[in-house]
């Protein structure tokens, strides 16, 4: 096994849940990432009767699920100033973290998002205090709860980022670090890892171009070389997740990808 294993999010192969293990194995990933979206996450097997007996199962027969990502937290956030979305989306991650725990689902990710544009110093005030009120579970039960560099927030920058997690004050919670929004949101995404440092849980990959065209790993403009070599530099040894436009054929294209990742990694003498 070599230092960086490469999964992938269900959404880059058009695949749902129950099909996504077995698609994702076949082209070669290592594992996957299952997405909640919006109002429909009672609907996910996270919650519905059963549903955490057939997720083991497909981990046990396939591949190891490497995190769930709350896409849910672009409708209900901690940056909203109505406390029933707010108490919407504690319940959200509280009832995620206890499910992971069961799976063994090692993180979360939970993009830091602000959608209602809170000034900065309101927004970064009630992430923090949500985050300290949802930290103890995910320390009970062994998760970690991993924030996102996404757009539509209080955060840009790695140092912003790490402002966020050292206010939140547990090992528990660090950063679902994104090399492709990093660049795209005007940060540096070699230089925020590098001050992220051990806060930095999982990774998301993406190559866009600067005009946002949907293209190939290794067609855009993001260092990516440059990333793996700082990822190693910072001791990483965790996974890679793809977060990849499909283009033309989801599945060709995401193994034209995994083999253009695993030719930069070789490349970087980190195989």
């Amino acid at each position: 096994m070599g230092r960086f294993q490469i999964g992938t999010l269900e959404q880059v192969l058009q695949a749902d849940w129950t099909e996504v293990f077995t698609k994702a194995k076949e082209i070669g990933f290592d594992g996957v990432e299952l997405g909640v979206q919006g109002d429909d996450y009672r609907d996910t097997e996270l919650w519905t009767e059963g549903g955490i007996d057939a997720l083991a199962k497909r981990q046990e027969e396939s591949l190891p699920i490497f995190a769930v990502c709350l896409h849910t937290f672009w409708k209900f956030t901690f940056a909203d100033p109505d406390v029933a979305n707010r108490t919407t989306a504690k319940q959200i991650l509280l009832h995620t973290i206890k499910a992971c725990g069961e799976l063994g689902v090692e993180a979360i990710l939970v993009p830091v998002t602000n959608p209602n544009k809170l000034p900065e110093a309101e927004s970064f005030k009630r992430w923090t205090e949500e985050m300290k009120a949802c930290a103890g579970e995910a320390e009970k039960h062994n998760v970690r709860v991993a924030l996102e560099n996404v757009g539509r927030s209080h955060i840009v920058t790695g140092e912003q980022l790490l402002e966020q997690i050292e206010s939140i004050g547990s090992s528990h919670v660090g950063a679902y670090f994104d090399v492709g929004n990093a660049q795209m949101l005007g940060s540096h995404s070699v230089n925020d890892i590098k001050t992220l440092g051990d806060k930095i849980f999982k990774v998301h990959i993406k190559d866009p171009k600067k005009d946002r065209t949907p293209c190939y790993v290794g067609e855009g403009d993001i260092d990516l070389d440059g990333c793996l070599k700082a990822l190693a530099e910072i001791d990483y040894s965790g996974s890679l997740v793809f977060e990849t436009p499909g283009l033309d054929d989801p599945t060709d294209t995401a193994r034209k990808n995994l083999k253009t990742m695993r030719d930069l990694i070789k490349k970087a003498g980190l195989a």
